[in-house]
């Protein structure tokens, strides 16, 4: 996944593995203008990337979650919820639509300022924050199916 997605800086996109899933982290300034669900096109040629790697598997879980700040938002959207779950929704019309990702295998969720990584009293703090992380996970199905096969 890390090979697949080189090419841009950690300040726009991370990948760690934790608890047997990895975390592909990408910031807003990669995928959307503030207050936006609009994903632009350098987070598009990301997605595609991303897309590429997850058709190769498709045993794979797709969660996306969106994340944002505390400070509350203006505009098109009643608030940070309704903003971090849009732009989940508009990725995974991305994946889904334009590079065929399984839809079966796709979850949109979003958690407003709720999960922070940072403190939002400070402005980098506040772009840590404002994110989307795309979580990928073995389906629980086939792990159970390889842990009969093993007999375990």
């Amino acid at each position: 996944m890390a090979e697949a997605l080189k090419g841009f800086t950690s300040n726009e996109l991370t990948v760690i593995q934790k608890n047997g899933k990895v975390y592909v982290s990408l910031s807003e300034n990669l995928l959307f203008p503030s207050g936006s669900a609009v994903i632009n096109p350098k987070g598009v040629d990301a997605l595609a990337k991303l897309a590429a790697v997850l058709n190769l598997d498709s045993d794979v879980a797709v969660n996306i979650e969106g994340h944002t700040d505390s400070i509350p938002i203006k505009g098109k959207y009643k608030d940070n919820w309704e903003l971090s779950t849009a732009r989940a929704n508009s990725i995974v019309r991305i994946l889904v639509d334009n590079y065929k990702v399984d839809p079966v295998r796709v979850i949109a969720s979003g958690h407003s300022s709720y999960d922070p990584l940072d403190s939002n009293s400070t402005p980098e703090g506040r772009a840590k924050n404002r994110r989307t992380e795309i979580i990928l996970s073995p389906k629980l199905q086939e792990m159970y199916k390889m842990l009969e096969t093993s007999g375990g």
